[in-house]
């Protein structure tokens, strides 16, 4: 079957509820077969997220809790990207922010649809290196540790189901395959 044929229409825009951050759409479609249907879905601007080595090859890792999941995870730094904001600002901003560091290197490590099935976020992800101490400056109501970690123990947690975000698991695992 050709891409063409998996195609989707539009008919109408419907948004259900407009966030602070998301909004919920339940839109209106023409499937490829000429039936109509609706599509459910969390309209999110982005984000960005970083793996920050440091220079004695130790990774950053934050633990936070996350209320949907009602439970104190491991994550990269990240955040949302701000309207018109460049993916790789936002993670230098993030990377500042949660863990008080700045990069003396970043480059891009790719682009992830963490849920697609529900929503249309991106998230953009970063390698950083030859970190230099600033100062932690949280979000008002963010809270969250940093905590240093060798990088083979974190791949090890990856693959031991002790870390479970999926950016997280694509960063550190994309970044054990580049090494070898």
């Amino acid at each position: 079957m050709d891409e063409k044929d998996l195609i989707e229409k539009e008919i109408k825009a419907n948004t259900v509820y407009s966030g602070h951050i998301v909004n919920l759409r339940n839109d209106d479609v023409l499937l490829p077969n000429g039936v109509k249907s609706k599509r459910e879905y969390v309209e999110h601007p982005g984000g960005a997220t970083i793996l920050a080595f440091d220079n004695e090859g130790n990774i950053l890792l934050e633990r936070q809790f996350r209320y949907p999941y009602r439970e104190v995870i491991w994550e990269i730094p990240a955040g949302k990207l701000e309207k018109g904001e460049d993916p790789m600002e936002a993670a230098k901003r993030e990377l500042e922010e949660e863990t008080g560091m700045v990069a003396g290197k970043i480059e891009k490590l790719g682009l992830i649809y963490p849920s697609p099935g529900y929503t249309n976020e991106h998230l953009y992800i970063y390698l950083a290196t030859d970190l230099k101490p600033t100062r932690q400056h949280l979000d008002e109501n963010e809270f969250l540790s940093i905590v240093k970690m060798p990088f083979e123990k974190a791949v090890d947690m990856v693959m031991n189901g002790e870390i479970k975000d999926s950016k997280t698991c694509y960063a550190i695992l994309k970044y054990a395959i580049m090494k070898k």
